[in-house]
């Protein structure tokens, strides 16, 4: 298991990972040396749309989502290799995985145009997002075994040249270019490759479904002893299994027992207390007390950047608290303003992020 894909059980989260492995089998359907499948899509929001038509041509397509911290670092990467490959190869940004709950996939459109806007010359390709069938995600991203974001499939003569993740694409890519491409003896490697990522991902499959069934059936014994026996074949994941435990906990026992077993997890594991804070937020109907667990979890983050005080003036307003949500939200515009210019939020804070503050901390002073 990568670092792509560690990530990405951290940021969807067990419930939607374990959907994610669920959804093609344990092996993949589609790899190097195959024909290309059928390009669908919703919107075409950057760029000119073109079909794979043109034998000379190399299409790059990068699966990302606006959530996915690596996705959104490639990006300046790619829109170098957009402008070096000009008339040899196109570059098409595929999103897909965006969090929108059980809203049908394309009503994530406006919030992707928003973001790829937003971002101007830090995403210098085209750009489409996937349609309500997750054509792109199931029949290309899934299909090829890819099962972490972000995750690039490269296309030359209608047949999968490269797949991998972009931050190893330049020298595939500038050999497909060249015609140097050596596609027989790449196949032999990747094949390999996917052997190993195959078994992986079969372990991961049966891991986050053993907890996501017990989660749903709240046994918290059997959801226990998921999280005992995946933790020690993948130790790596023992916060993330644990965070279940709590969301379970909090969701469908008791918040006072929630607490008590985050108490104990953090010990190990102080690095979720931002996560499990966000999971007391997203609930509606407890307790003062669990949300100011969940405030003061998160103000202890040692990067107290906007989006955090954004969460923490959420917070306040869930207690009651009007006017700390106001001094809160007044130092979520500051530091925002401050974020702009600091090349480490490019991509991450926008012009529209702190808009959105400013327009929450007006209705606050209105009512």
């Amino acid at each position: 298991m990568n670092l792509k894909s560690i990530l990405t059980v951290l940021i969807l989260g067990i419930a939607q990972l374990s959907q994610v492995f669920a959804q093609t089998g344990n092996a993949a359907v589609l790899t190097v040396g195959d024909k290309a499948p059928e390009l669908q899509y919703s919107k075409w929001i950057k760029g000119t749309p073109f079909t794979m038509d043109d034998k000379n041509m190399v299409y790059v397509f990068e699966f990302w989502a606006t959530w996915c911290g690596p996705c959104i670092a490639a990006m300046p990467h790619l829109s170098e290799l957009a402008k070096k490959y000009e008339g040899k190869a196109k570059i098409v940004g595929v999103n897909v995985w965006e969090k929108n709950k059980d809203q049908p996939y394309e009503s994530a459109i406006p919030a992707v145009e928003k973001f790829v806007n937003a971002s101007g010359d830090r995403m210098a390709y085209n750009v489409i997002v996937d349609n309500n069938a997750q054509h792109m995600g199931n029949k290309w991203l899934l299909a090829a075994g890819q099962k972490g974001i972000p995750s690039t499939i490269v296309i030359k003569d209608g047949v999968i040249q490269w797949i991998g993740h972009p931050i190893k694409l330049d020298g595939p890519l500038d050999s497909l270019v060249n015609g140097t491409w050596d596609l027989e003896g790449f196949k032999g490697i990747y094949a390999k490759r996917q052997q190993a990522s195959n078994k992986q991902n079969e372990q991961m499959e049966r891991i986050f479904k053993a907890v996501k069934d017990a989660a749903d059936a709240a046994d918290f014994e059997k959801l226990a002893q998921a999280i005992e026996d995946g933790a020690k074949e993948v130790p790596y994941l023992k916060g993330a299994l644990q965070s279940r435990m709590f969301e379970t906990l909090l969701t469908k026992k008791s918040a006072k027992e929630a607490f008590a077993y985050a108490d104990e997890m953090l010990k190990e594991s102080p690095g979720f207390k931002t996560s499990l804070a966000m999971m007391v937020l997203e609930q509606n109907g407890l307790d003062k007390s669990s949300y100011q667990r969940a405030i003061d979890w998160l103000k202890s983050s040692p990067s107290a950047n906007s989006m955090i005080l954004d969460k923490v003036a959420d917070g306040y307003v869930k207690i009651g608290d009007i006017n700390s949500a106001i001094s809160t939200l007044e130092q979520a515009v500051a530091k925002g303003q401050e974020e702009l210019k600091d090349d480490q939020y490019n991509g991450r804070v926008f012009d529209y992020t702190v808009e959105g503050y400013k327009e929450k901390l007006s209705k606050l002073k209105k009512n």
